[in-house]
């Protein structure tokens, strides 16, 4: 097993850091992002679902924190304009002294009538924000409907690494052309194999060199309850993502297809328990300290140069979350 302090292009391999989508008391979360931190996780990163916005959350708990990065985890091309995204992105790259990465991705974007399909779309949308990260002025888009613009915010920090979210292998291959990484979600550790094979030869044939680009891998978890508790929270995440088109394929081509099947079917009815327990099994974990890090080490050794832990709320989200990231968490002392 690949254990943490390795190094692969540059950068330790082993990385541990947090997801965090529940929209639970802001004390609390912030109490549970002050624990990452302190406990040895490098990374806290934010989805934009239906809770909090991710900038201004990022914004908040950038200043709380001093060492962990933050990421949006991600935001959509279709959510705001290139322009204001790139803005948010200047804004918490300067407030957190550089510790900044931006998570972008299509969304249920299908792409634009007589214009690019999804790839294309994020291709376009990465290329203008970078291009304004970078300090150039953009002239007027069409596309985004957006005027010509220069970012007038000046930062030390450099900009932030662009982080793609990857289902299939077109995004992988996109991520190698554009990106500085990919985020993967909902994987085997085989998925994951492929994917920075995907990558590698990508980069190499646009000339850029693999190694200095991140793959980032979220890994749904909940530890330290019970295993019928645990598993009836995880059954229904994976029920719920297994009922998406996008996510469905995905599971098929990772040879979860009729599983991914059945937990559809299984959550449209409402019926989560009836979700396979070998779908769960083969992308989330469960159990204690120990299992959670051999499942991480696999992941890592697969490829994945940061797992990402997702706790998936169970009980009471506070207690559930934290006992997650703690059970997790790659230093498990807490010094004060």
């Amino acid at each position: 097993m690949t254990l943490p302090g390795g190094v692969r292009g540059g950068e330790p391999v082993g990385r541990t850091g947090v997801v965090l989508r529940d929209p639970i008391a802001w004390h609390q979360l912030v109490q549970i992002v002050s624990t990452a931190e302190e406990t040895g996780y490098e990374s806290v990163f934010v989805p934009e679902i239906a809770a909090r916005e991710a900038f201004s959350t990022l914004t908040g708990l950038a200043l709380s924190t001093s060492t962990l990065r933050v990421g949006s985890g991600v935001v959509t091309v279709r959510s705001r304009n290139p322009i204001a995204t790139a803005m948010a992105a200047a804004t918490v790259q300067d407030v957190s002294g550089g510790r900044f990465v931006l998570g972008i991705g299509a969304g249920s974007a299908a792409g634009l009538p007589g214009g690019p399909g999804p790839a294309g779309l994020v291709a376009r949308y990465v290329d203008v924000v970078r291009r304004i990260l970078d300090g150039q002025k953009v002239e007027a888009d069409e596309m985004f409907g957006t005027p010509p613009f220069r970012l007038g915010l000046s930062s030390t920090q450099g900009a932030p690494p662009i982080w793609l979210a990857a289902l299939g292998d077109r995004m992988v291959r996109l991520g190698g052309e554009v990106g500085d990484g990919v985020l993967l979600n909902w994987c085997t550790r085989e998925r994951v194999a492929g994917a920075r094979k995907v990558l590698a030869r990508t980069a190499e044939r646009a000339g850029r060199d693999p190694s200095r680009l991140t793959v980032a891998v979220y890994v749904r978890a909940c530890l330290g309850l019970d295993e019928d508790v645990a598993l009836a929270a995880l059954k229904e995440m994976a029920g719920q993502y297994a009922a998406s088109p996008h996510y469905g394929r995905q599971f098929e081509l990772m040879g979860l297809g009729e599983e991914a099947a059945l937990a559809s079917k299984a959550f449209q009815a409402g019926r989560t328990e009836e979700v396979p327990e070998a779908l769960v099994r083969a992308t989330a974990v469960t159990g204690g300290r120990g299992t959670a890090l051999a499942r991480f080490g696999e992941y890592w050794d697969a490829g994945a140069d940061v797992v990402l832990c997702y706790p998936v709320a169970a009980l009471d989200p506070f207690s559930s979350v934290l006992g997650t990231v703690l059970a997790a968490a790659p230093s498990p002392s807490l010094e004060r």
